[in-house]
């Protein structure tokens, strides 16, 4: 059963969109993939440094998951409009199961990974302890990131 009216379902679906998302589009348009993905690794790394310390207040937390969030929303786009700005269209499909297997692989790799460094933390260490090791390589992890988006494009056509 659908609820509310034909007209109200987009306005729905674009109040939950991530607000950085338009801008971020429209920036990718003008400057090109890297600029972007750059400063969203940034956002993302300082969105995480908070979680690497034990005792961080929740208040400082919940903003360091919106900036976290706004900077991983930023580098999806940028990656995303930068891997098929200059597809012909029958190339399309490839790239769009090409680019969404890798990132699944890409994230079940990652969740694995942090998994063991905490499971490795948990056994000689307090949970906060723990936590905080494990988010500390998560920052490297995504600090790491930016050395393969140095090679996007600046901007397109370039």
């Amino acid at each position: 059963m659908r609820t509310g009216t034909p007209s109200a379902r987009p306005r729905r679906r674009r109040a939950a969109r991530p607000p950085v998302r338009h801008p971020a589009g429209g920036i990718t348009d003008r400057l090109g993939a890297r600029p972007v993905v750059l400063v969203g690794i940034a956002l993302t790394t300082i969105g995480t440094i908070p979680f690497a310390f034990a005792g961080t207040t929740y208040v400082l937390l919940a903003i360091a998951l919106v900036v976290r969030g706004a900077g991983l929303s930023a580098v999806n786009l940028a990656v995303m409009v930068g891997a098929f700005r200059e597809l012909e269209p029958r190339q399309i499909p490839d790239a769009s199961s090409t680019t969404r297997i890798m990132q699944q692989l890409g994230g079940a790799f990652g969740a694995a990974t942090l998994a063991v460094v905490l499971q490795d933390q948990l056994t000689g260490h307090t949970a906060r302890i723990a936590y905080a090791h494990s988010f500390a390589w998560a920052i490297a992890f995504t600090v790491i990131a930016a050395v393969p988006a140095v090679l996007l494009r600046r901007r397109p056509g370039s």
